[in-house]
């Protein structure tokens, strides 16, 4: 059985293909979206809209199997 975050980590995927490369912030402030991955600020931010989309939408609406 997968784990809660588990879950949340295959929604970001799902969302971005590219949530696992890593990008790194420009010193300049720019963004480049064409090039793939995302910085850890992305990443994580991501990663928290999934848990609350996660925790309050699908959550209580699902029964975990025992055993």
């Amino acid at each position: 059985m997968k784990t809660r975050e588990q879950i949340i980590t295959s929604m970001c995927y799902t969302y971005r293909h590219d949530y696992g490369l890593d990008k790194q912030e420009d010193p300049g402030g720019y963004n480049f979206p064409s090039l793939a991955g995302m910085t850890e600020a992305e990443r994580r931010s991501l990663w928290n809209t999934m848990a609350q989309i996660f925790d309050n939408d699908i959550m209580p609406n699902m029964e975990f199997r025992h055993g």
